[in-house]
């Protein structure tokens, strides 16, 4: 598969590259490492994402190129998913991605099923970062430091900066080579986790006044609200880092956090310690992701819908 992914970038010229909705630092690293390696090989590309850039990421290379909005007359040779575990998760321009012709999926999520012919999925991959590492090997080009400060970026996020069960040998060593192609890992990390403003630690303290310990303390759960966002002036991308907040309370096993969407419809995102299986959990909401980092929605009150998401965790770690 990847050898047909190289051959279809090589034959064409004007390319859509796109991730999923309220981007995280993977989707954002992946698709503007892929820019620049397009780019460079003299490519016409187009990155696509439906929500701003979150501040955090706006310190990385071209950044300030990342369209909100697709033109209608823009005729692509093939559009490029990254980190999408299926098409929808492109958000409102999902119909006219649909349409390009040709559609390439690469991604590492264990939900993933593959919803495109060409399809290049590595659920043993920390992140799309890494599978790209790769591809952009394949296709010749040289890793600049706008690549691997991309690339870094994509993986210090998805492996939790480094401390997650999918980081790997393979995974430390692609790091080593990035800091040798000069991705600075002080800089990433400085934007990425020590310039939050100001509203973000204020919603973190306002979010934690929610705080349950439940199940003889191994599940934790913390609720955001849009009334809590609507009163700070918050934004969605200023509840990044709360779940792993709770994750990191000794003894809690899977932490939760619910984000209210719209009345009495949820956003769950689940984290959970060792071999804990919460994709499984995502699943039966029909959502998705990894063994130890999913997410799904549910609709109802808060109260009800917690008890629906306890009550499945209990299964997934007893069965």
């Amino acid at each position: 598969m990847l050898e047909r992914i190289v051959e279809i970038i090589n034959s064409g010229h004007h390319f859509l590259v796109a991730s999923h909705v309220r981007p995280d630092g993977d989707a954002i690293g992946s698709i503007l490492a892929l820019y620049h390696a397009l780019s460079d090989m003299g490519k016409d590309v187009v990155i696509y994402n439906r929500d701003k850039t979150p501040e955090v990421y706006r310190f990385l290379p071209a950044s300030e190129a990342i369209v909100h909005s697709i033109d209608s007359s823009d005729a692509f040779d093939a559009a490029i998913l990254l980190d999408c575990s299926d098409m929808e998760r492109v958000g409102d321009e999902v119909g006219r991605i649909g349409g390009a012709g040709t559609i390439i999926n690469i991604d590492h999520h264990v939900s993933n099923n593959g919803f495109t012919p060409l399809s290049l999925v590595d659920t043993k991959a920390s992140s799309t970062g890494e599978i790209l590492y790769g591809l952009i090997e394949m296709l010749g080009v040289a890793v600049t430091q706008d690549i691997a400060m991309s690339i870094y970026t994509a993986i210090m996020t998805d492996t939790g900066s480094f401390c997650y069960s999918n980081t790997t040998t393979e995974t430390l060593k692609l790091a080593a080579k990035l800091v040798e192609a000069g991705a600075d890992p002080r800089r990433i990390a400085e934007n990425v986790y020590e310039a939050r403003p100001l509203v973000q630690i204020k919603l973190m303290e306002e979010a934690l006044h929610t705080l349950e310990i439940d199940w003889k303390g191994k599940i934790g759960s913390i609720v955001v609200t849009q009334g809590m966002l609507s009163e700070l002036g918050a934004l969605p991308e200023h509840t990044e880092g709360l779940v792993d907040l709770v994750r990191s309370i000794a003894g809690v096993d899977v932490a939760v956090f619910y984000q209210e969407m719209s009345k009495n419809n949820f956003k769950a995102s689940l984290r959970s310690k060792r071999d804990i299986d919460v994709e499984k959990v995502a699943r039966e909401f029909d959502g998705g992701g990894h063994v130890n980092a999913s997410a799904c929605r549910l609709e109802g009150e808060i109260e009800a819908v917690k008890g629906r998401v306890s009550a499945s965790i209990m299964r997934a770690t007893t069965d």
